[in-house]
């Protein structure tokens, strides 16, 4: 008898405990399909885990709709500025440099002289000296041909391209020499800021009447400017004495833009447009 009131006392005690378990608001109970119910305080928390997932998705679209708009506003003031750029005379006075200063055409080094002069011409510029003569131009010219036989290693390069032109300006100058893709914007953008640039070209596009046989494959010139009611590029172009200040139909010197190799008339495949950005 009194083991069995010793059991009921136990079981009573059990029921007890199972029972405040069971009713405590922070419990974790097990519905009618077994399968766990959070409740009490784990519900909050998960309620306020989505309302900040909520929250930084929200934030995320806010920063990605900031960046788009940030963005466009870019490139509004972008297309402004080509805009007041078009609508400007632009003319940077460049001193001018004649490939041949003594007219020593029938000379190789001279007649293809093209990319000297027109670094030359930059760095002039670049460092505020203003015209040589006859006789400086072409010493300078002399010892820059004496210099590139030794840099290019090879006596016989009469073309470089825009990459080892710009190359040889740096060395030989200590200066710097950008080089750029080409597009109709950058060049006005660069004239624009008060830049200049040099580009290389296919001299028989540019159908200059002053130049020989039509004009020379491979050629380069330095853009000075821009005329607005003429739509033209100004330019200093090495290859004729009447260069100084010659002005290109801008179509025209763009459609002529183009790199070749360095060598002697190697020949260009396919159509690679860079140009040297100059800046004091």
């Amino acid at each position: 008898m009194k083991g069995i009131l010793i059991r009921v006392v136990i079981i009573l005690i059990t029921g007890g405990i199972f029972w405040y378990w069971y009713n405590s608001p922070v419990a974790k109970e097990i519905n009618s399909n077994n399968v766990l119910i959070i409740s009490g305080e784990d519900n909050f928390q998960k309620k306020e885990n989505n309302e900040f997932k909520k929250k930084v998705e929200v934030g995320n679209k806010n920063v990605v709709e900031k960046k788009i708009t940030e963005e466009n506003k870019l490139i509004k003031e972008k297309k402004q500025d080509l805009v007041k750029v078009l609508v400007e005379d632009i003319k940077i006075d460049v001193p001018f440099i004649l490939q041949a200063p003594k007219f020593q055409w029938t000379d190789k080094k001279f007649q293809d002289a093209c990319e000297e002069a027109s670094i030359l011409m930059a760095h002039r510029w670049k460092n505020g000296n203003g015209k040589m003569s006859k006789n400086a131009a072409t010493k300078e010219l002399e010892k820059m041909f004496k210099q590139e036989s030794i840099f290019f290693d090879k006596s016989n390069v009469i073309d470089t391209s825009v990459e080892d032109t710009a190359r040889f300006a740096r060395e030989y100058f200590r200066e710097e020499f950008e080089v750029v893709d080409v597009t109709m914007n950058s060049i006005y953008t660069a004239l624009a800021n008060g830049s200049i640039v040099i580009v290389p070209t296919n001299g028989k596009m540019l159908n200059n009447p002053n130049f020989s046989n039509g004009g020379p494959e491979r050629h380069m010139l330095v853009i000075t400017g821009y005329d607005k009611s003429k739509k033209e590029f100004i330019t200093n172009d090495p290859g004729t004495r009447k260069g100084e200040g010659y002005q290109y139909p801008r179509s025209r010197l763009y459609n002529a833009v183009r790199d070749y190799k360095t060598g002697n008339k190697e020949p260009i495949n396919g159509v690679s447009k860079k140009m040297i950005l100059v800046e004091k």
